[in-house]
Order: structure tokens, then C-alpha cells, then sequence
């Protein structure tokens, strides 16, 4: 009898497609109601990891046998000082930028005119027509001239909060929801513990999942931060005229993988095209290459280690699927968010296998292996902590 013959069962398919069916219906609902009530969800989702990212403050004041309540709103203080700050320095730094925007614009059309001539002489026909014909020149900038860049603003946010508003009301209410949790959070364990034993479910994977999230958002906060400083000061040695604009927009970017820092890169690099030619902006244009590629490869991976096992085209996936549901703040939190994901499916005996299926794989010894899972292959035994794709000595 063969191996696959002693483990042959009999599966209800008629079964399975019904579970799969009443899955996707309720997976349909879910979202409906988590895109509908955006405007409601979002600020607390991002009160929550704020939150998250804050609570070592409160925690080292406290120990330091500072008052609860003046921990606190020391903590709320520097949340509130350092949003303002990037809030007033970016808001004015972006007026400046859209008056001279047109300038910009039509330093992009004459480029756009010589490489259409340059064709021409080489032997496209049309080629300066079709150049010229890209994008209409006149209208970009009528419309920047004429658009106030709050109005802008506003209109960005307002994909997912609505008016400006809401997007105040949101805004504090996230810093009210974010005081709360903070207020909440020591002593967090041990109720969570009082829920298991009065019956409740298990949160020990997502009290674990928590601890990983607030490693995550300091690690990304630290590396987001020396990759704007270091873009800042790349863009000031090469006398671009917004180099703390771009050093901004490289550190809030930076938040969104696989996307974010390649568009903060894209105004620094037409900047330097139209301010001081083709050779800088390539310039510009390697040194954010090299300081994203560093960061992301070689310090990143040394602060975080091997436990934040996601693979490359989940985060590429989740970048796009939250981007979707929740609109740009979306993107930023995409990271973040699929990591809970993750912990609740890893906690799931039936959805599991999706756990498994969205970890990051690597390579060691020639044997494909799935990072935070083993598959122990005794009898008996189950998934748990670091899983190979492969059973060494099989082909």
C-alpha cells in the first residue's frame, strides 16, 4: 500500500463549497460595513496604534514614579506637539510649493518639447506632436494656479473623512480615543487573563501581536525619521529649494511600503530636472535609490529580525487592499493591519492555512521554509512557530 493510500479520506465537497460559499457572503458583508463606516473606524484604528506607539512613553514615566495623570498628559502633550508641528511646517511649506508650481510645470513642458524635437531629428515622425499632446500643459496649469492648496488638501482627506469638518471632528476624536486606551492600557494583560478564565476567548496571540506592533511602528517610526533626514540633506546638498518639504513628505511616505518612498522621491527628482538639469536629477534620483535600498535591506531587517514574517506580495496586496477600503490613510496603516490579521487567522484552527499562506518564505541549506511556523511531522503534533515548505530528504 502507498503512502498516499494510507492517508486517503473522504472529503464532502458538497460540504466544503457550501462553508466557501457562506464564508464569502459573510466576508462581503464585513467589508461593506468596514468601508461604510470608514469615517468612524478610522480614527480609531489609528487612535489605537497611535496609542500603541505612545504607551512606552507613559510606561517609562511611570516607573520613573511619575503621577499617573501627569504621565498622561505629558504623553498626550508630545503627541499633540509633534503632530502640530509636522501639520504647520508641512501646510506652509506646501503653500509655498503650489505658487511656485506652475514654474515647474512648464519647466516640464519644455523638457517635454525638446525630447519630442530630439525624436523628430532622429527620425520619429510625430514624435514632437505626440510629445506635446501627453498632457495638457495649458490646463495643469491653469488648475494649479487657480486651486488653493487647502482646498487640495482637504479634498485628499476627504476621500476618506468627507469635509473639513469631519476631518477636525476625526481628528479629535482619535486624540480622545487614543487617551483612553493610553489611560486603559497598563493592567491590560491581566483582565484580558479575567476574560479567558470567565469564559471569554483567548487574546494571549493578540496581546502578543500587540507587543510586535509596537516594535514594528517604533522601528518604522526610526527608520521613516533617518530616511527623511537623510533625503532632506541629499535635496539640500544638491540647493533644491525644498529640501525640508521633501524631507517631510520622505519621512510620512516611508510609511507606506513598496510605494510610498518611490512617490516621495518623484517631487525632489522633477525639482532638480527642472531647476538645475538632467544630471542632478539622476543624482537625486540615485541617492533616494541608495538610502531606501539600505534602510530597507540591511538596517531594517537588522532591527526587526525574523518575527514580522510577512511576505512581499501580501504587503504589496494589503497596501493596495486597505488603500481601497479605507482610501490613502489606508495605505499607511496597511502594514499595521495585516499583521492583526494575521495573528487572528493564526489563531483560527479553520483559517490557519491562510496564516501560513500569506508568511514570508526564505531559502536556508536549499530547503524552503515559511518564517514564524514548524511543521512537526510526528503524529500528534501541530503548527507552531517557524514551518518548512519542504521534508528534508524528499524529493
Amino acid at each position: 500500500m502507498s503512502l498516499f493510500q494510507e492517508h486517503e479520506q473522504v472529503v464532502d465537497w458538497g460540504r466544503k463549497g457550501s462553508q466557501a460559499v457562506v464564508t464569502l457572503a459573510c466576508l462581503f458583508i464585513v467589508l461593506t460595513g468596514l468601508k461604510i463606516a470608514a469615517g468612524v473606524l478610522v480614527p480609531v484604528a489609528y487612535a489605537f496604534f497611535l496609542a500603541v506607539l505612545s504607551y512606552p512613553l507613559v510606561r517609562w514615566l511611570r516607573r520613573h514614579r511619575v503621577p499617573a495623570g501627569l504621565a498622561l498628559g505629558a504623553t498626550m502633550l508630545v503627541n499633540l506637539s509633534v503632530l502640530a508641528g509636522l501639520l504647520t511646517v508641512g501646510v506652509r511649506l506646501l503653500i509655498s510649493f503650489w505658487a511656485d508650481l506652475p514654474r515647474y510645470l512648464r519647466g516640464l513642458e519644455q523638457y517635454s518639447n525638446d525630447i519630442g524635437a530630439w525624436l523628430e531629428l532622429k527620425g520619429v515622425e510625430g514624435a514632437k506632436t505626440t510629445m506635446s499632446g501627453i498632457f495638457d500643459w495649458n490646463t495643469l496649469v491653469g488648475y494649479a494656479t487657480q486651486q488653493d492648496v487647502m482646498s487640495n488638501l482637504t479634498g485628499f482627506l476627504g476621500s476618506t473623512f468627507g469635509t473639513l469638518a469631519t476631518v477636525l471632528a476625526s481628528f479629535i476624536m482619535t486624540l480622545i480615543v487614543m487617551m483612553f486606551i493610553l489611560m486603559e492600557a497598563r493592567g491590560t494583560h491581566s483582565r484580558l487573563q479575567a476574560v479567558n478564565l470567565s469564559g471569554g476567548p483567548d487574546f494571549t496571540g493578540l496581546m502578543r501581536s500587540a507587543d510586535d506592533i509596537q516594535k514594528y511602528l517604533g522601528v518604522k517610526t526610526l527608520i521613516s525619521a533617518l530616511t527623511g533626514l537623510l533625503a532632506g540633506f541629499w535635496c539640500w546638498f544638491f540647493d533644491l529649494h525644498y529640501p525640508l518639504l521633501w524631507a517631510l513628505l520622505a519621512f510620512l511616505f516611508n510609511f507606506i511600503p513598496a510605494v510610498g518612498s518611490t512617490a516621495a522621491s518623484l517631487p525632489a527628482i522633477v525639482e532638480a530636472l527642472v531647476q538645475h538639469g538632467p544630471v542632478t536629477a539622476v543624482l537625486v534620483a540615485i541617492g533616494y535609490g541608495g538610502i531606501n535600498f539600505c534602510l530597507d535591506n540591511f538596517v531594517q531587517p537588522t532591527m526587526l529580525g525574523n518575527r514580522f514574517g510577512i511576505s512581499p506580495l501580501v504587503v504589496i496586496l494589503s497596501v493596495i487592499f486597505w488603500g481601497w477600503l479605507w482610501g490613502p490613510l489606508g495605505m499607511f496603516l496597511a502594514v499595521p493591519l495585516t499583521m492583526v490579521l494575521k495573528v487572528l487567522l493564526d489563531n483560527s484552527a479553520e483559517f490557519q492555512w491562510i496564516s501560513v499562506a500569506m508568511a514570508k518564505k526564505k531559502v536556508r541549506h536549499g530547503e524552503v521554509e515559511v518564517a514564524g511556523y514548524d511543521l512537526h511531522l510526528n503524529e500528534g503534533e501541530t503548527i507552531g512557530s517557524g514551518a518548512s515548505t519542504e521534508i528534508p530528504g524528499q524529493k
